[in-house]
């Protein structure tokens, strides 16, 4: 990080009149960013996501590039929403290392602003990898489900995307022009499109309606995750020990992907990672003092018999990279 740039303080971000918002959707200027940060800087919470170019570590270690044969893993848009319905991409590709030097990094370092995601480990990993960020203060909306799920007893081998939960709550989501309603089946369509040209995040300008379902998808997090503390709350019984196993849960499962080989699709089987570890999440968690994770809350969501041995590694990939640089299925045998 640069020292010498300013500092972001969550609830005192300096400025000479009312702050005003950004009139673009997507902020590619530090002019844009200071405005954006001067509004984030009464926000206690936000949502937050991040695209990229194959997520995860990619060919990144501790913020350097890797001789690889293969190019890959790059954090292109930052999306930011909030309680008023705001929401906004930050051009990551345009901006660099200086959209966090001049505070995203203290927001998503930061205790005081909560960031609600929906499954943050292949960002939480290229945060760390590519900007030695490492984000605090993580509501994770994905874990939340599986905990709630697994109070009600259900199975949990899979997790659920933020479309599926969405329509669940019967909570509206956001529209993209040429695709209607961001349900799953169209989220499908769009990541299809995706893995055809995987460098689409990283190609400027980036076209309009990518740029539409990138801000769409942080719209209504913020009302999904207060309506599922709120259910967590009631079976839990308490609020402050429903907010600690959140938090605490959140963070852990967000570092999952942190210390394994790179969990993106062009180095793995990415498929899989749907797949729920509770082991790995619980040695995580038996580590944290009991007085703010007390272990009888532990075992309540992370008890079961399939918790006691870690899931095999995702197999190989399903895509390679071919002669015209694009990510192509390998060929059914």
């Amino acid at each position: 990080m640069n020292p010498g740039a300013a500092a972001f303080v969550p609830g005192s971000y300096a400025y000479a009149s009312e702050p005003q918002l950004p009139t673009v959707q997507i902020i590619s200027t530090e002019e844009d960013l200071h405005k954006l940060l001067s509004w984030l800087g009464h926000e206690s919470i936000i949502s937050v996501d991040f695209e990229g170019a194959d997520l995860s570590k990619g060919a990144w270690r501790n913020g350097e590039k890797l001789g690889s044969h293969v190019d890959h893993g790059r954090i292109c848009l930052m999306q930011i929403g909030t309680r008023q319905g705001f929401a906004v991409a930050v051009d990551i590709m345009m901006l660099g290392a200086r959209a966090f030097e001049l505070g995203l990094a203290m927001i998503l370092e930061s205790d005081r602003v909560v960031k609600v995601v929906h499954d943050f480990r292949q960002d939480a990993d290229a945060l760390k990898h590519q900007y030695g960020i490492e984000p605090r203060g993580i509501f994770d909306c994905q874990l939340c489900n599986v905990f709630l799920r697994r109070l009600d007893n259900f199975r949990t081998n899979y997790v659920l995307g933020s479309s599926k939960l969405l329509s669940s709550y019967r909570i509206q989501q956001g529209s993209v022009a040429g695709y209607g309603v961001v349900t799953q089946e169209q989220k499908q369509r769009i990541h299809t499109r995706f893995s055809q040209d995987r460098h689409l995040w990283e190609r400027r300008p980036l076209p309009a309606d990518m740029v539409q379902y990138a801000v769409e998808d942080v719209k209504p997090m913020l009302q999904l995750q207060q309506i599922m503390f709120q259910e967590l709350v009631q079976k839990l019984g308490n609020q402050q020990v429903a907010w600690q196993l959140m938090l605490e849960g959140s963070q852990a499962y967000a570092a999952d992907f942190l210390d394994l080989e790179c969990r993106c699709r062009l180095c793995c089987d990415a498929a899989a990672n749907a797949r729920f570890d509770g082991f790995r999440l619980k040695q995580r968690l038996q580590a944290v003092p009991p007085q703010r994770l007390p272990p009888h809350l532990l075992s309540r969501v992370l008890g079961r018999e399939e918790d006691q041995e870690p899931l095999t590694a995702p197999g190989p990939s399903c895509f390679y990279v071919n002669s015209m640089d694009e990510s192509v299925p390998l060929p059914i045998q």
